[in-house]
């Protein structure tokens, strides 16, 4: 049992009979941030249950005596280990009472034991992201020695009236992702985020197979809106995208789009993303959302600002290091 303050609770490690639980604390709190549920069910299902990960380990439930969870952390750690992410959350009516900082005292000492995971010599970190306009979080990241070191925005467009048509530059097609252009497309969007900063690029095997439990196994996934532009037998660029997201069913998001170097410069962002502007309109939805780095080192801000959206909300991702070395994350664009 720990006391904190004139709380007193026990940290221990999380089963998967803490889903239902753990989903209402998480949904407390972001209707307080946000005045909606963020979260589903079936988020925790895939996200408990993928295989890289160990909850027992890698997860701690704070608990009063009579049962009731009031703070959750999650340290994810994957391949090549250099990012230690960490993701938690304190009830609303429990906070101010030590438990966020017992939190992250867990977490800071777990991610500290897997230091010897990452490639010798290098860089590794803890990241946390929160939203740029909580205070309390910022505060407490703040005091333990984090530093903020990006910005992402969400980025949202009304879908009523008419919607731009998509132009192709010569020589693409688009048409949606087929059975078996898994592995290819994972490459394609490789290779397009690694001018994304920040992005850390993981052995094939594990990458590849951590990618499918969390995008194809997701109960929001569907191929018919899984966008392909293809040069010949070349996937060119790609935009990912989904008809609802759990805080607001109206709302279709575009979860990644990007282009490959050699079709940059070309029109192919903007027309895949009207492309994607067009069918979720199509299908009933009233607006599409996105989310995107605020300093994007492709411009990708500027196309979003220029098509039209506007931002909803804005998260800053944080950073403490744990160890000095050589940084494996895109830094900036390499010529």
């Amino acid at each position: 049992m720990i006391v904190a303050s004139t709380i007193q609770f026990t940290l221990r490690p999380t089963t998967l009979d803490d889903m239902f639980g753990a989903l209402a604390l998480a949904n407390a709190c972001s209707q307080e941030s946000m005045g909606t549920d963020e979260f589903t069910i079936e988020d925790y299902r895939n996200s408990w249950g993928d295989p890289a990960r160990d909850i027992a380990t890698d997860t701690r439930i704070a608990e009063t005596a009579d049962g009731t969870i009031v703070g959750c952390v999650e340290l994810w750690n994957n391949a090549p280990y250099v990012s230690c992410w960490i993701w938690g959350c304190v009830h609303p009516e429990f906070r101010g009472h030590g438990i966020g900082t017992v939190l992250m005292d867990w977490a800071e000492n777990r991610a500290r034991v897997t230091l010897d995971r990452a490639p010798a010599g290098t860089r590794v970190v803890l990241e946390v992201s929160t939203s740029s306009f909580h205070q309390p979080s910022i505060d407490l990241l703040s005091e333990r020695g984090f530093r903020a070191v990006r910005h992402r925005a969400s980025l949202l467009r009304e879908l009523a009236g008419d919607l731009p048509a998509p132009v192709w530059p010569a020589g693409i097609a688009v048409r949606t992702m087929q059975p078996g252009e898994e592995l290819a497309l994972y490459r394609a969007k490789n290779e397009a985020f690694r001018d994304h900063w920040g992005h850390l690029e993981a052995p094939e095997q594990d990458g590849f197979a951590l990618w499918q439990q969390r995008r194809l196994n997701d109960s929001n996934y569907d191929r018919s809106l899984w966008f392909l532009a293809t040069d010949g037998d070349e996937i060119a660029g790609f935009s990912l995208c989904q008809q609802r997201t759990s805080e607001d069913p109206a709302m279709g998001w575009v979860n990644s789009l990007g282009v490959r170097r050699p079709w940059r410069r070309r029109g192919l962002a903007e027309a895949l993303l009207y492309r994607s502007f067009g069918e979720l309109g199509r299908r009933g939805c009233a607006r599409v959302g996105l989310d995107v780095d605020v300093g994007s080192l492709t411009g990708a801000a500027q196309l979003y600002e220029k098509a039209g959206m506007r931002t909803f909300g804005q998260t800053a991702r944080f950073q403490k290091e744990l160890r000095p070395g050589t940084d494996l994350a895109t830094q900036a664009i390499e010529n």
